[in-house]
């Protein structure tokens, strides 16, 4: 974990060809610095590498900082194959850049502690990050106490927690579901060791079979799925077999120690014996739906080796453990209507928006709930309803610029191309850089015939975003 998050560059030189976008991809090293760019038949972009994110036991991701924003770099390399790789999610890009917005949620599993400017998407202070690596207190909590008084009980040890808080502290970066969805106000950042997470968030995970293909960040969720955590009476959790603090040498021998502290006089002399390896049979290495080109241990602890299933899309929902039923409708709604955004599938859409719709009286001081509500409506072709929610929330958050872009877009549908005009106007003044803002700002100033205003936004853009035009007159 202390190796979550660094400034050092810790990738060779190497080159990625994208034959979906007919983008190239070029990593290289220029003294310290590490350069990423692309090249395509109209553009090209190079920026510098700022941190390297992972501990590369499996791969390496990267970020840039353009000015005081953070984006995520689209390509990746993989330390288990020894080569370059688009990341995640980009691998079916029509056109994949440095433009995605590293936020303070993508931040809170991957580094120690991220420093964010209020009320931005993806703009941190300088520098950016108080603690690079995951440090003590992710586990253990605010160490002030304890440096003042380092004795017993001064300090949080997870194994002495309840049941549900002391999960919570694996789950907060390890069990990522289907959707997390934050309560009214607060922030995955919010957590601290101590808490239950849906004290701050709800997780929800998909209702499927045991067989599914395993995802990256779903450790938690097999673990439950196993017969030893089915029949633990709650015992059995990660500290069980993982020590944080140290890295075993001999990884087979470690493990086969903690299953056979728990199994040892059940099995069978010859199938306990010296150098028989548990994890490679019962523990095996999947590749991970979401994990680009990696594999990683199914948690499941199956019996006998079962087969991958794919998950369907409409499979449903359920919470992991319900919040408060303050926020347990609200927060199932938001869920059902972004995981059907996600999905494709217009029935939990359809049923988020009917839950959202009947609590609006409640939402009135909800940013989130209104936002989504008003995506809804903009999405079935109600603009001027849509408006309204988005004007609300805009109200209850007037600094965020993605905020003013959502409900310029509603403006524009209602044919309110100046009133738009001038809401973008200001999301760009606060943020510079969120593409979106500048590109539906450019194509305002055009349908107004302000050519040379559109032109000179976007040449703004594109010159803080390293990116230069090919043939361009």
């Amino acid at each position: 974990m202390a190796r979550s998050l660094s400034a050092d560059n810790r990738a060779p030189a190497g080159m990625v060809q994208h034959e979906v976008s007919g983008t190239r991809f070029r990593n290289e090293t220029v003294g310290s610095d590490m350069w990423q760019g692309l090249e395509r038949p109209d553009e090209s972009q190079r920026l510098r590498v700022s941190y390297t994110v992972g501990s590369g036991s499996h791969a390496f991701g990267f970020l840039v900082q353009v000015q005081d924003h953070l984006f995520q770099s689209p390509v990746s390399y993989y330390t288990n194959r020894h080569l370059w790789d688009m990341a995640p999610g980009y691998e079916d890009s029509r056109n994949p850049d440095f433009s995605r917005p590293v936020t303070l949620e993508c931040l809170t599993c991957h580094s120690g502690k991220a420093l964010p400017k209020p009320d931005t998407l993806n703009s941190y202070q300088n520098p950016a990050f108080a603690n690079t690596g995951i440090g003590c207190d992710r586990c253990h909590g605010d160490p002030e106490h304890h440096l003042k008084s380092p004795v017993p009980g001064s300090i949080i040890n997870p194994a002495k927690l309840a049941p549900a808080a002391r999960d919570s502290i694996c789950e907060q970066c390890h069990l990522a579901g289907e959707i997390r969805i934050p309560n009214p106000g607060k922030g995955m950042e919010d957590f601290h060791p101590g808490q239950r997470t849906e004290e701050v968030y709800t997780v929800y995970v998909a209702s499927h079979p045991p067989g599914e293909t395993i995802k990256v960040i779903s450790h938690s969720e097999q673990l439950a799925l196993s017969k030893c955590a089915r029949n633990s009476g709650g015992k059995l959790w990660c500290g069980t077999c993982h020590n944080p603090h140290e890295t075993p040498t001999q990884p087979a021998e470690y493990f086969r120690e903690r299953c056979l502290s728990c199994h040892g006089t059940t099995l069978e002399s010859t199938h306990a014996a010296p150098g028989r390896n548990c994890i490679a049979c019962h523990m095996p290495r999947r590749p991970a739906k979401d994990g680009g080109h990696t594999a990683f241990t199914d948690h499941r602890i199956s019996r006998r080796p079962e087969p991958e299933i794919e998950l369907a899309a409409n499979a449903g929902l359920v919470a992991w453990r319900e919040p408060d039923e303050t926020v347990r409708d609200r927060n199932l709604a938001l869920a059902l209507i972004n995981a059907g955004f996600e999905n494709h599938t217009s029935e939990e859409v359809i049923r988020g928006f009917r839950m959202l719709t009947r609590m609006e009286k409640n939402l009135s001081g909800d940013a989130a709930g209104l936002t989504t509500l008003g995506t809804v409506l903009l999405k079935g072709k109600q603009p001027t309803e849509a408006e309204r929610r988005f004007a609300r929330a805009l109200a209850l958050r007037p600094n965020y610029a993605p905020y003013e872009v959502n409900l310029a877009v509603a403006l524009i549908d209602t044919g309110q191309t100046q009133e738009a005009t001038q809401h973008l106007e200001r999301a760009v003044r606060l943020d510079p850089l969120l593409q979106q803002a500048v590109e539906l700002l450019s194509r305002a100033y055009r349908t107004q015939d302000e050519a040379a205003k559109a032109d000179e936004v976007l040449s703004s853009y594109r010159t803080a975003m390293g990116i230069t035009l090919r043939n361009s007159k």
